[in-house]
């Protein structure tokens, strides 16, 4: 199933991207995602391998909260001291729970932070970069290879605008995450260096723009400037990645802008009303049917008009239970499919009460009652010719 649906998205990206008329990007590559779907509603270079720079950090932070408890304390490792700026100018033996470590990460960019981390939690920076590849796999990441837990350049460790979107919006799926990335700053506490405590948040993203949820700054002399981005604006969320751009956060709001105004979304939720289906030997003869699980699509909103939905069922018999799956909800584009979401019935249909077995009782005791009558008649009959016999021999 999550194959089929696979092809399904695809089909509709492809047809999607030729449909509206794209923003101007300055970034190397770029990627506009729908959070909801999944769908891409903006691509250059999506899927070229370049370095991801502190873009990286959000996939450190995924296996951290995933895997660490925020109030465990860690402790600084020469090596954690030791990494290049940005930091948080950790001490050597200093001690700072995850959670901490976390916001230094996530709004100072604190590399330091990053390798604290990773050691606390796999053992070793190599141990972590294998974790942090394995779930990029399992998120469907598949150009993406982590060498490290910061982003400092190394000729092996890259991602794609794409990838980095498929992982920014799993990652913003998580409460801890989204409210990191969205503190304008945070205060730590630590057992050493009380001279720096403030976490101010790097994203100029957060203030520029009225939506904006925050993610992640980057930059190293290879990846240029780089942004993952997301917004959120009536409901919807858009997850944005820019790479190698001189005009980061302009890119990133462009993206945006083209996301909320030229685009809209079909909507559907689970347990909408969608129709009926004839049962055949059902009482009642007709089920409702609903909506088994919610549909939605982002759709151009010029080309809102073409898009329509039809339900195809299958020929059922009673008797059904409530819940049955009988059907899909489709979703064209003209007549191309789009999109496909199960129906099922509101509600339990008997089987109609066979009457056949009750014409006949029916008759059965009408023919007892005729014969009755009948010998109750021929009786009265017997009595009256025995009477006038005895009469007339009288």
């Amino acid at each position: 199933m999550r194959r089929q649906m696979g092809l399904w998205l695809l089909m509709g990206w492809g047809l999607l991207l030729g449909w509206t008329n794209p923003p101007s990007i300055k970034a190397r590559a770029a990627v506009l995602m729908d959070a909801d779907t999944g769908q891409v509603l903006y691509a250059k270079n999506a899927h070229q391998p370049l370095p991801p720079a502190s873009l990286t950090k959000i996939m450190t932070a995924i296996v951290v909260l995933e895997r660490c408890d925020l109030d465990a304390v860690v402790q600084a490792s020469a090596r954690a001291v030791n990494a290049k700026p940005s930091s948080m100018h950790l001490r050597e033996g200093e001690q700072v729970k995850v959670r901490d470590l976390l916001y230094a990460l996530m709004l100072r960019s604190a590399n330091d932070a990053a390798v604290a981390l990773a050691e606390h939690t796999a053992g070793s920076v190599e141990a972590f970069a294998a974790l942090m590849n394995t779930k990029a796999r399992e998120l469907g990441a598949k150009h993406t290879h982590f060498v490290n837990p910061h982003g400092l350049h190394d000729p092996k460790h890259l991602s794609t605008a794409y990838d980095l979107a498929l992982i920014t919006r799993y990652a913003m799926q998580n409460d801890t995450f989204r409210t990191i990335v969205k503190t304008p700053y945070y205060i730590v506490e630590r057992s050493h260096n009380q001279d720096d405590l403030w976490m101010v948040n790097k994203a100029k993203f957060l203030r520029d723009y009225p939506y904006a949820e925050g993610v992640k700054t980057g930059y190293t002399r290879a990846a240029g400037f780089c942004f993952a981005g997301a917004a959120m604006r009536d409901g919807r969320r858009l997850i944005s990645i820019v790479l190698n751009s001189e005009q980061r956060e302009a890119d990133t709001i462009a993206l945006m802008q083209h996301g909320f105004n030229d685009w809209t979304r079909i909507e559907l939720a689970a347990g909408t009303r969608v129709g009926e289906l004839a049962v055949e030997g059902g009482e009642p003869e007709r089920v409702a049917l609903y909506l088994q699980q919610p549909l939605r699509w982002a759709v151009p909103k010029a080309q809102r008009a073409r898009y329509r939905w039809t339900v195809h069922t299958q020929s059922v018999q009673a008797p059904v239970e409530a819940g049955t799956v009988v059907g899909t909800l489709v979703l064209y584009r003209d007549n191309q499919p789009i999109l496909k979401s199960p129906v099922a019935t509101a509600s339990a249909v008997a089987r109609r009460p066979n009457p056949i077995p009750t014409i006949m009782w029916v008759l059965a005791g009408g023919i007892a009652l005729g014969v009755v009558r009948w010998r109750a008649v021929c009786g009265r009959r017997r009595v009256r010719f025995y009477r006038s016999t005895r009469a007339y021999r009288a």
